[in-house]
């Protein structure tokens, strides 16, 4: 663990290199980090290879969308890419986009081109190649928080019709006749959910792609499935046990003793940020309603001083402030980010921005500790169990997210924003949170305000 710039790529390849652990697999939550590592491995004199997953790389994937997989997977030895794939010969690429066009399947050409790499990059998903001697996982605060994925009432209506077409109506009528629950509590049995699975494949087989049902699925079969605003939502979990010759690298990992590792090399933040933690406020299920107009206010209060109020929430609490605060910009509204933008961003703190942009703010305010709902967090306990994993998981993947939300903002030296973390629970981490912070406790609005009339701000080009 080091702070970010510090160097850690470059450390852990010549450490690889040093130790003979080559091959080794680095593992990444997005591709975008790939160049980088690249490049790093270069200055090293090592091979690099960066291998895409079947969205990008399948010649099927614009065709059928998040379906490739499951398509690949099943019906693959029919698939005329496949077939055309000469696995004999060897391939020299450096990257997946060197192989788009040529004759066979990219997807598959990818495993002889991993052949010549001393270093294949990839993502934490896909299947690791054939051999090797380390595996990394980069960024590894992304492995404690749940990749969550929301649908709305009406992508199980579009399921439903899909179904009828093939005669699944016993399956149709029962996806037809889910209704949100206001607890978030959704059960499905194992046997529907095999149903729905074999359902689905047969509409695959049918020449059906970008399946309402596939989603439905994909949503379904994660470990946590719950409702929250209306929306039914799915947390997939990416648990990983320590097994020998595997590295963690992080700029923040709080709780590392999860992953199960034997050693932790830790480098201290020297710059730290002051970080402010609202005493009177609190997102908790049972007490937030009362505390809705106060955070209204808190946002209010941000962008009257204020030009750029970069705000993060849950689903749950950002649909709640969306009809009392004065939002500027939503995640729903937005494709990507604008460079040049004014008031209040409102995204969600496990949502599409949330980690790996960067997004220059006046201030970044977490809404609330970023817990999943009471009822997702004792099914992924459940699931952690299963998979032989012990810890505090709720609390590491709360404060993992919001670091990830709160680094949005503070990427670079000149970045320093007013961090506010909207939420007393924040007090029990307050240990935690001072190995990248000095964390001080507020007790008032008024008190904030006078912190704010402080601060130097530079104004933002209209």
């Amino acid at each position: 663990m080091a702070p970010t710039g510090f160097g850690k790529t470059l450390v852990v390849l010549a450490a690889l290199k040093a130790a003979g652990r080559l091959p080794a697999v680095w593992r990444v939550r997005s591709l975008s980090l790939g160049t980088r590592v690249g490049e790093d491995a270069a200055l090293l004199g090592l091979r690099s290879f960066t291998a895409a997953g079947r969205e990008r790389a399948c010649p099927l994937a614009e065709r059928l969308g998040g379906d490739v997989h499951e398509y690949c997977r099943s019906y693959r030895l029919s698939c005329k890419y496949f077939l055309e794939t000469d696995f004999s010969k060897p391939v020299a690429a450096t990257t997946w986009t060197e192989l788009l066009g040529a004759k066979g399947c990219p997807y598959y050409l990818q495993d002889r081109a991993m052949e010549q790499a001393d270093i294949v990059v990839e993502s934490y998903y896909r299947r690791p190649p054939r051999f090797y001697r380390a595996v990394v996982y980069d960024e590894a605060h992304n492995l404690l928080v749940p990749k969550e994925s929301c649908i709305a009432v009406g992508m199980l209506r579009e399921a439903a019709l899909e179904l009828k077409t093939i005669g699944e109506d016993r399956l149709a009528r029962w996806l037809a006749e889910i209704e949100p629950r206001e607890d978030g509590v959704f059960d499905v049995e194992e046997e529907r959910l095999l149903g729905l699975y074999n359902a689905y494949r047969r509409l695959l087989g049918q020449g059906y792609g970008r399946t309402a049902t596939g989603r439905v699925y994909r949503v379904l079969g994660s470990e946590a499935v719950y409702w929250e605003s209306g929306r039914l939502c799915g947390a997939r979990l990416s648990p990983v046990a320590a097994r020998p010759n595997t590295l963690f690298v992080s700029a923040t990992l709080p709780y590392p003793q999860l992953l199960g590792v034997d050693e932790v090399v830790e480098v201290p933040w020297t710059r730290k940020r002051t970080l402010y933690i609202t005493e009177w406020l609190t997102t908790r299920y049972r007490d937030y309603e009362r505390h809705v107009d106060e955070y209204a206010s808190l946002l209010r209060a941000l962008k009257f001083r204020l030009p750029r109020v970069l705000a993060f929430a849950t689903r749950r609490v950002a649909a709640r402030l969306l009809r009392e605060a004065a939002v500027d910009y939503y995640e729903q509204w937005l494709r990507t980010v604008p460079a040049e933008w004014r008031g209040i961003m409102l995204l969600h703190s496990r949502g599409k921005f949330a980690e790996g942009v960067d997004i220059r703010a006046d201030a970044v305010v977490v809404l609330g500790a970023p817990f999943l709902p009471p009822y997702a967090s004792r099914r992924v306990e459940r699931a952690l169990r299963r998979a032989g994993l012990q810890g505090d998981y709720a609390s590491a993947s709360m404060l993992s997210t919001t670091l990830q939300c709160v680094g949005r903002a503070t990427r670079s030296e000149e970045d320093n924003p007013l961090i506010v973390l909207a939420d007393n629970r924040y007090q029990r981490y307050i240990e935690g949170l001072s190995k990248y912070f000095k964390v001080r406790s507020i007790d008032t609005l008024a008190e904030l305000v006078e912190i704010m009339k402080g601060r130097k701000i530079k104004i933002p080009a209209p």
